[in-house]
């Protein structure tokens, strides 16, 4: 949160007068008012300005940027629509500002927080606030008026004010302070009431530097001896607020143990540190870590390399070795079938490397003693085999073999079952609809063994050899199988097409790849994609709108363009062409 201040301090100074007169006459005075006016205004992180009720903290300071407030206040301010809102200081507590906090003539500073969020960078106040030290005027000597009574008159003297308490120490006073005196007490002790009307010290020690909780020799600002319980959180913040160039670390929380060197003959203390620590500064995603720091004696405490991410990962510090040897878990060892493995280094009992090597590697062949659930002649069985070749047969090796002992329909190299609906015995499938599954595949001589002769895909008797609800596809230099087919009507247009080139719809969808262009000297030129003056081609007529003409149908190879064939209806005897439907397939 980014709070621009704008400071209008004012300060009504009354002075009192004090008249020493004779007895029965009154004293009278005026009372300095202690609130100071202040003009602020509230925005957000990106500097726009914030309307309504806000929560803010206004604080006092000694010094610019560090340091605990001297005196602070939370008030509920209402902005307006530019988030403009004044105040006045001191107005929540019955006796204002104190009168202390400007009494002893240092510099002040003034940090505002809105909604709890962090502090704007702080401000001096100026000379204005110090003009409440003008109400001394309203004492003597530091003692309220109510602490005098006039002394019983001489015959020759007049009636004075003398005070009614008088201080029973000369310890001095600290800086800025307003003595109140009483009797008894203990120096630097804080008071408390151990009956309704009587003060006496409490644990509680201050020396106006430091604190001490059951000590009277604190060693820090504060210092508690004795058991302490926080029933809260206790928050170790931010030295302070990051910026693109640097993330900033947690205050620290540091354990401190004592040994004796017996070189120096002196007790040395051995200090740990936790401490939050920013990850990944100025990015996307900002983290942090806890991390374990140690310094001896009077060094710094610096990284062990033992941390803890935002998700729980421990990262240990170099040389760290397991087991200890003195925990629950003294050793890790490792075993594995001698006939598939060598295993040495094992157990490690305090440091040291497992080592795991193979004996007989995983081969493509029926190897014993391979990784596999395998039997004594190195066969093997499995509920399901998945693998992007599906099942391969390399070289003249049988890729799936049915193996019959003396019947005609033998076992099934690959079988579907019929349950609820037809089984497929080979089925090719691709998650995406993009080209690429492929049922069966043959490469070389033999990849599927079925019955009788050593074909990719054989059916037997009254069986399908081959059958899809899909396109086929097959190479454009292999023989068997449609490659291309079009259907060209009389507007010399593509109204039905396949190209086994394509996959999915675009196969199917016209003009399916082709491309097609008409002259009245040649007909129509039909580019496929793909060459085609080495392939089989077929031409058939469909429709004519001949009359008595008799027509002829010309196809032959373009003289430009391997990949494309030309197609004509001639009148006989003649050049021109006739309206015609025509098929061409490529083979």
């Amino acid at each position: 949160m980014r709070t621009t201040v704008c400071l209008t301090l004012c300060l009504l100074m009354i002075t009192c007068t004090l008249p020493l007169v004779a007895q029965n006459n009154a004293v009278t005075g005026a009372v300095v008012p202690r609130l100071v006016s202040y003009s602020g205004r509230v925005v957000d992180v990106d500097g726009k300005p914030l309307a309504g009720i806000a929560g803010v903290t206004f604080s006092i300071y000694k010094d610019q940027y560090e340091g605990s407030p001297l005196w602070l206040e939370t008030q509920n301010v209402t902005a307006n629509s530019k988030g403009n809102y004044t105040i006045q200081l001191g107005a929540t507590r019955p006796e204002g500002l104190p009168l202390e906090l400007f009494s002893s003539g240092e510099a002040r500073w003034l940090g505002v927080r809105v909604n709890g969020g962090e502090e704007a960078p702080r401000v001096l106040l100026l000379s204005v606030p110090y003009a409440l030290k003008a109400a001394d005027a309203e004492t003597i000597g530091g003692l309220p008026p109510s602490a005098f009574v006039l002394a019983a008159p001489s015959a020759s003297t007049t009636s004075v004010l003398v005070p009614t308490s008088i201080p029973t120490t000369a310890q001095p006073l600290a800086t800025g302070t307003t003595p109140v005196t009483t009797a008894g007490g203990t120096i630097n002790k804080v008071a408390k009431f151990d009956a309704n009307a009587d003060i006496t010290s409490s644990q509680i020690f201050d020396n106006g530097t430091s604190v001490g909780v059951g000590n009277t020799a604190p060693a820090a600002k504060l210092d508690v001896s004795g058991t302490s319980i926080f029933r809260g959180l206790l928050t170790l913040p931010a030295l302070s607020a990051a910026t693109a160039s640097a993330g900033k670390n947690s205050q620290p929380m540091n354990f401190t143990a004592s040994s004796f060197n017996s070189s120096t003959k002196k007790a040395v203390n051995e200090s740990f540190r936790w401490q939050a620590e920013a990850v990944g500064n100025d990015s996307t995603a900002p983290s942090g870590k806890l991390n374990l720091l140690f310094g001896s004696g009077s060094a710094t405490p610096t990284e062990t390399g033992l941390s803890i991410s935002s998700q729980g990962l421990i990262t240990f510090a170099t040389g760290q070795t397991f087991p200890s040897g003195s925990g629950s878990v003294t050793s890790v060892g490792l075993t594995a079938p001698t006939s598939d493995f060598t295993v040495s280094g094992s157990p490690v009992t305090t440091s040291g490397t497992l080592n795991f090597a193979w004996n007989v590697a995983p081969t493509n062949a029926a190897t014993a003693n391979a990784i596999v659930k395998r039997d004594s002649t190195g066969s093997f069985s499995a509920g399901a085999i998945t693998a992007s070749l599906g099942v391969t047969g390399a070289s003249t090796a049988v890729g799936v073999y049915g193996e019959s002992t003396g019947t005609v329909s033998g076992d099934n190299g690959v079988q579907g079952v019929t349950l609820a609906g037809p089984g497929s015995g080979v089925a090719g499938f691709n998650n995406s609809g993009a080209p690429g599954g492929i049922g069966v595949y043959g490469q070389g001589d033999t990849a599927m063994y079925a019955y009788g002769t050593t074909t990719g895909v054989y059916g037997h008797g009254n069986s399908y050899g081959f059958a899809t609800d899909g396109n086929v596809q097959q190479a454009r230099a292999a023989g068997g199988w449609v490659k291309a087919m079009v259907q060209v009507g009389t507007a010399n247009t593509v109204n039905r097409c396949f190209n086994s080139t394509l996959g999915g719809a675009a196969a199917t969808t016209p003009p399916c790849g082709f491309t097609i262009s008409y002259s009245s000297e040649v007909g129509n030129t039909i580019d496929f994609g793909f060459q085609v003056s080495d392939r089989f081609y077929s031409a058939t007529l469909a429709t004519c709108s001949c009359g008595s003409l008799i027509p002829v149908l010309l196809a032959t190879p373009s003289s430009s363009d391997v990949n494309a064939l030309t197609v004509g209806v001639y009148q006989t005897g003649t050049s021109s062409q006739i309206p015609a439907n025509w098929y061409l397939i490529v083979y």
